[in-house]
């Protein structure tokens, strides 16, 4: 475990920042340069250390000039105060893999996901937690040149009497979004605010008031495009492209959750509703958020009661209790808004028929897991192969043990499971023609995916693209594909054994066992 002091220019230049304003020398100071990366990476390392560099050193000024600029606005001047620094020691130092072999213990850098800076005027409202200012500081690396800032910083705590309530109730949210804990609506009323505005579209089944005040609105998020990433944000057209389509799919999801109702005679306009319950399950912060603008909350659920002596085409009681879900939501100013499909979680027994009871069940596990449930045989999908340029669908492997996986050549965690996949025919050279592997790209054009692919010698495997769309694309949407990497082994009969990422699947022993069974 590191001590105290190896933090001490963490600390130090965190105090000389809030009394200088000079977010320059405070980047120079703790900003890794690429010689720092170069030290650390591995020689055969796909990372660009002059772009990490780049991204860390944008990272480091933009958190830097956000926190000044709150002290500002709460009239809080550091520069003529001769402050006292104590630094937290981290419950936890683990170690930063670049690539290579997170076994191998000399493989990477010690690494600190979370640091506190207390800073006092004086040392003994320094040592304590409550009559101290607070900073947060995230993503730390220990390089040869010493500890180094990958991430960003961000005010945690403010002393007894200063900062208004409102300004304390935010900062509760930012420490649990750096920690990547959950929220409810007693959290942040805004949550129950969305809530009930989606109770009131499935209550009117009125479409204008679900895109007016439950679904994101593209200029809005677009507008924290730019103010997040300044330069590096995409021509407005481009963002758009993608965007109006994408919202196009929430607004039709939206449509379906009323399908369901009005297919199931499931009819609201005259019941009582309340809602019980707004909650996401997990916050998260861009390293350039400061604010709860731009915060994302992932799995947000809510939960409500009706009072009805309505009944369903079953012939039960609409009485009960209620859940709807989104894969994620956005907090756009004040308020929190949808940015996923809506879904029906929970029904009251009886309500819906033994069909369509079934796809809630489908939509409650792809809602919690972000992959088909073990079981389910696979769904067709047609894909283009590499090697040839030819169609070909995923029955045209039944028989085999398919190890499927989604990828691409522009996301930096896919790299090593890629590399990883082109090693196990050598390290398993008995499975033979039983078993496919089938790195699946959804890249946007297969000429990128070739060139990346060729080279890297990357050709161990049966590399196939998915076709125009990237995530939108037909072989991305039929399996419910949410992020990459995304693994699924599928047996040789077309069921899914299990699926989720790669890192956390033991892909040799699944393809064993299901090659040991098939002998039996």
């Amino acid at each position: 475990m590191d001590t105290t002091n190896d933090f001490s220019v963490v600390g130090n230049a965190v105090a000389d920042l809030l009394k200088t304003h000079d977010v320059q020398r405070f980047a120079t100071e703790l900003a890794p340069t690429a010689d720092d990366f170069r030290a650390v990476l591995p020689a055969n390392s796909l990372n660009d250390p002059d772009a990490i560099t780049s991204g860390a050193n944008r990272t480091v000024k933009s958190t830097a000039q956000a926190l000044l600029e709150k002290a500002d606005s709460m009239h809080l001047n550091f520069a003529n105060s001769n402050l006292f620094v104590r630094v937290i020691p981290p419950e936890f130092t683990g170690r930063i893999i670049f690539s290579g072999n997170p076994n191998d213990a000399n493989e990477g850098a010690p690494y600190v996901r979370k640091l506190e800076v207390l800073l006092a005027p004086d040392a003994g409202a320094a040592a304590s937690t409550n009559n101290a200012f607070k900073i947060t500081v995230t993503g730390l690396i220990k390089f040869p040149s010493g500890w180094k800032l990958n991430g960003g910083l961000q005010w945690a705590d403010f002393p007894a009497g200063v900062g208004s309530e409102k300004e304390r109730h935010e900062l509760a949210i930012l420490q649990k979004a750096g920690d990547n804990e959950g929220i409810t609506e007693q959290d942040d009323p805004a949550l129950l605010q969305l809530a009930n505005a989606v109770v009131h579209f499935i209550r009117d089944r009125d479409a204008s008031v679900y895109q007016q005040d439950a679904l994101a609105n593209g200029n809005d998020v677009y507008a924290l495009a730019q103010k997040v990433m300044g330069q590096q944000a995409p021509p407005k057209e481009a963002f758009f492209q993608n965007w109006n389509p994408q919202q196009q799919d929430w607004v039709n999801a939206a449509g379906t959750v009323l399908n369901l109702m009005t297919n199931s005679g499931i009819d609201f306009k005259d019941a009582q509703i309340q809602v019980t319950g707004a909650s996401v399950k997990q916050l998260r912060a861009p390293p350039t958020i400061t604010g709860l603008n731009g915060l994302s909350g992932e799995q947000f659920q809510i939960q409500f009661s009706v009072q009805s002596d309505a009944k369903s085409k079953t012939g039960t009681s609409l009485a009960g209790d209620y859940t709807l879900s989104a894969d994620q939501i956005m907090r756009l100013g004040n308020n929190w808004r949808i940015t996923a499909n809506l879904q029906w979680d929970k029904m009251p027994d009886g309500v819906l028929d033994d069909k369509d009871e079934a796809q809630l069940e489908l939509q409650s596990y792809l809602a919690t897991h972000n992959t088909l449930p073990p079981g389910t045989t696979a769904p067709e999908i047609e894909f283009t192969r590499l090697d040839n340029g030819q169609k070909m669908k995923l029955s045209d492997l039944r028989g085999k043990v398919v190890v499927l996986d989604f990828w691409a050549t522009w996301c930096g965690p896919c790299q090593e499971p890629m590399a990883r996949l082109q090693t196990l025919r050598e390290q398993n050279p008995y499975w033979g023609d039983k078993v496919a592997i089938v790195p699946l790209s959804i890249d946007d054009t297969i000429d990128v995916l070739r060139h990346h692919v060729d080279a890297r010698g990357w050709t161990n495997t049966f590399n196939v693209w998915a076709g125009e769309g990237g995530f939108m694309s037909s072989p991305a949407q039929t399996f419910h594909i949410k992020g990459v990497p995304t693994t699924y082994i599928i047996d040789a009969q077309g069921k899914i054994v299990t699926a989720g990422h790669p890192a956390a699947l033991d892909i040799d022993g699944e393809v064993n066992t299901l090659l040991t069974q098939s002998k039996q």
